[in-house]
């Protein structure tokens, strides 16, 4: 493919400046999300919009989804909670936490469980037993993403 451009009489250079691996992690995600029960999106707490890919947003957006705004401790807390209002909306949960700190593994938990519930509840009426609940953690780089204990989803 062609890269160059001309414009008025103008070369006009088109640079491709989307790294290979976020490609690559993109095509992973699309490839994975079908198998996905609920999304956690890490932002940073403190640049909300602008630590956010919006690609993924677009790629996640038919599934229950919990968002993180970490590194709340160094964000304002009034414009935290205001930015965890305006994300919470049915299927999805904003919670502010510290990844440092790490305190927030059992309201995350709970909250898997309250976005799962009737999904659970169809499933058990199916005969569907014990089913393990599968998430994908995604977000942008720096913005600290945490894996918590495997066995904690299960």
């Amino acid at each position: 493919m062609n890269n160059n451009e001309t414009q008025g009489g103008l070369h006009k250079s088109v640079i491709n400046w989307y790294p290979g691996h976020m490609a690559k992690a993109k095509r992973l995600i699309e490839d994975d999300l079908k198998l996905i029960d609920v999304v956690i999106e890490v932002i940073d707490a403190r640049i909300p919009i602008s630590s956010r890919n919006p690609d993924l947003n677009k790629m996640v957006k038919n599934k229950k989804k919990i968002i993180i705004l970490n590194k709340s401790d160094l964000a304002d807390d009034l414009q935290t909670k205001r930015w965890k209002e305006h994300l919470t909306t049915n299927d999805t949960i904003a919670i502010s936490m510290n990844a440092l700190n790490n305190n927030k593994n059992n309201e995350i938990l709970g909250t898997i469980d309250k976005l799962m519930k009737e999904g659970k509840e169809k499933g058990l009426e199916k005969g569907r037993v014990g089913r393990t609940i599968r998430v994908l953690i995604i977000g942008i780089p720096n913005v600290r993403k945490i894996i918590t204990n495997k066995s904690s989803f299960e």
